[in-house]
């Protein structure tokens, strides 16, 4: 099956690290032959090093998508794929759209992930075009009802024999240049600048609750506010990692800070307890997706309700951004004393979604239903 994925880059990181992990998936697990269309390449490279357009990388040709470009502005339709994705609603170019009016072709829409309950009745739906086609959107999401969620056949695997090598989180931090000393625990911190991180960082300054904190930031996370932490020996930072990498990274944290799509999603699947911000928009539009994932969350893991309303108080005062202060000083204490409980709850919540179809595997039953 030949398919065409397209993405342009609006957030920088996530947009690309969804559509690659898809790509690349569908060409090992399914035996597809997709081409990656990207506008801006050199953030892929970031995430995935040694990708480059015009060649193939793990079994996906990456393209540098230029609007100009004459490979799809007179693109016979004999050279349409079977399968052509426009992630997250980017506009087809106007040349590649006509070819597509005169080939069989199943054009998906792959839309950002909720939890919110809607998505379930727009997952799927058709969208003829006055011109011609007819557009499905495809939307991921948490129910069997949904597109699913990103996840390679050898995920939690791979997390599982990592996480019972007592050696493995040792060596991996000792390959970043980070010496553990007994009784250290560890946080990754990956956020918007519009984060409380100053409060946050306070308040693991002053829990007693076990050793010491320490928190290791990626390149690219602002620590320029936080130089008295860097003196304190309380965050690390690192180098920004590859995608296997930062899977190995959450896998070594006993508390993960993720924001976006991307690392929630990769912090859903690690076991591991998490706070995730929500990309911030007007008018607090994001907190509905934040109030769904929680619950979608709590139902589905199950934490003693004590330990669910600790996490949903510091969740909530996690995305009030800035302004949150005194909020997040009184919800951080007793999101930590719960640690224990969030992590069995963790666990079972990627226990109990990883025994559902994921979002490739849901994506090619669609398509062959419809060609």
């Amino acid at each position: 099956m030949r398919c065409d994925v397209f993405c342009r880059v609006v957030d920088n990181l996530g947009d690309a690290a969804v559509c690659w992990r898809l790509a690349r998936q569908l060409a090992a697990e399914h035996g597809w032959h997709p081409r990656l269309w990207i506008d801006t390449p050199d953030v892929l490279r970031t995430l995935v090093p040694g990708t480059r357009p015009g060649r193939m990388h793990q079994g996906v040709r990456i393209e540098h998508w230029r609007d100009q470009d004459i490979r799809l502005t007179a693109m016979p339709p004999a050279q349409v794929p079977e399968v052509v994705i426009a992630a997250f609603a980017c506009d087809l170019p106007e040349g590649y759209r006509q070819a597509m009016r005169s080939a069989q072709v199943v054009w998906l829409n792959l839309e950002y992930l909720s939890a919110e309950a809607w998505v379930e009745a727009h997952h799927g739906l058709p969208s003829p075009k006055p011109q011609g086609g007819v557009e499905h959107f495809f939307f991921p999401g948490f129910s069997v009802s949904s597109g699913g969620l990103l996840r390679e056949a050898e995920l939690l695997a791979r997390r599982d024999a990592f996480c019972a090598d007592p050696w493995a989180r040792q060596a991996f931090l000792s390959g970043l240049g980070i010496t553990p000393q007994p009784g250290d625990r560890w946080a990754s911190l990956f956020c918007y600048p519009s984060a409380p991180v100053s409060t946050m960082l306070e308040a693991l300054t002053r829990d007693t609750s076990g050793g010491r904190w320490r928190v290791l930031v990626p390149a690219g996370v602002d620590i320029g506010p936080l130089r008295q932490a860097l003196r304190d020996a309380l965050i690390t930072p690192i180098p920004f990692l590859p995608q296997r990498e930062y899977d190995r990274l959450l896998w070594s944290c006993d508390l993960n800070w993720v924001r976006g799509e991307d690392s929630l999603v990769r912090a859903l699947w690690s076991g591991r307890p998490f706070l995730w911000q929500a990309y911030p928009q007007q008018e607090d539009a994001h907190l509905a997706k934040l109030q769904a994932l929680i619950e979608q969350w709590v139902g589905v893991a199950k934490p003693a309700p004590v330990a669910a309303q600790d996490w949903r108080g510091a969740m909530q005062a996690w995305n009030r951004g800035l302004a949150a202060g005194d909020v997040l000083s009184e919800a951080m204490p007793a999101l930590l004393r719960s640690l224990p409980a969030l992590q069995d709850a963790a666990r079972r919540w990627s226990q109990v979604q990883g025994q559902h179809p994921d979002l490739a595997s849901r994506l090619v039953a669609f398509v062959g239903e419809r060609l």
